[in-house]
């Protein structure tokens, strides 16, 4: 199995762990398959991946499937088609070749086929803008070892206020709360009200992943960066790692960091 085939399936994998039945399968070494849009589950998008991907060229997106009752039947098909993939082309040139896109492309069709809900023109309500969870947010890569994934988010914070806003907003996301841990650490500086001392702020919280938070803040507190909040979600199938485990939280909390430009 070759390097690129190899990156495939391990994204495939992490897919099917973080949306189980939203994808099917249709060749058997995996490259054309078949996943249902997150949080719009009436599009169906058919994708073929070239033997070359991820290093050289972006996936296709060959067929578009709607629901006979979605609004999007009576849309043109061949607009559609080509908007898809540029939405893949996007995310795939985004990351840089080299990196795997589909999870990218995934979040931001949601965008994409977002529509505003119709509204009674004779009514007047306060506007609320939608808030995107993942706004100042820098993500991994997913991890997936025998069913569990962890993916790694990081954040540059001023305050605990601050960053426990942010971890709760980045909760509000249906993926992050389908996660069965969301552990966190953080690291941060302030001055004093009158600047004359330095006041420091560090903590972690395993949400029931135990040693997981605190073994986040060793690597953070190794990597010497301060005001930030790092993340690792994890949705586990049921197959123990064992210690492996924090090999993985580890990497997806460093990845995030350096992402991040820390």
């Amino acid at each position: 199995m070759n390097a690129n085939h190899e990156e495939l399936l391990q994204e495939l994998e992490s897919i099917d762990a973080i949306y189980p039945g939203y994808m099917t399968v249709h060749t058997a070494d995996s490259t054309i398959v078949s996943i249902k849009v997150p949080q719009h589950e009436y599009v169906t998008v058919q994708i073929s991946f070239p033997a070359n991907y991820p290093s050289g060229n972006s996936p296709r997106v060959m067929e578009l499937r709607f629901d006979d009752n979605s609004r999007l039947v009576s849309q043109d098909a061949k607009f559609l088609l080509n908007l898809f993939q540029e939405v893949m082309d996007s995310a795939f040139y985004q990351n840089g070749r080299n990196a795997v896109c589909v999870f990218d492309f995934l979040t931001e069709l949601d965008g994409v086929l977002y529509m505003e809900p119709e509204q009674n023109p004779g009514a007047v309500e306060k506007i609320v803008l939608p808030t995107d969870p993942f706004e100042h947010w820098y993500a991994s890569r997913p991890i997936t070892d025998r069913g569990s994934t962890f993916m790694g988010f990081a954040t540059r914070v001023s305050s605990e206020t601050e960053a426990f806003q942010r971890l709760e907003t980045l909760k509000t996301d249906s993926k992050i709360r389908k996660g069965n841990h969301a552990m966190c650490a953080w690291r941060i500086k302030q001055r004093s009200h009158d600047d004359k001392r330095e006041i420091i702020f560090q903590d972690s919280d395993d949400d029931g992943e135990t040693a997981a938070g605190s073994r986040m803040l060793h690597l953070i507190t190794i990597m010497d960066v301060w005001n930030v909040m790092v993340v690792v979600v994890r949705w586990f199938n049921g197959t123990h790692l064992g210690p492996d485990r924090f090999k993985h939280i580890n990497s997806a909390a460093r990845e995030a960091v350096l992402n991040a430009g820390f």
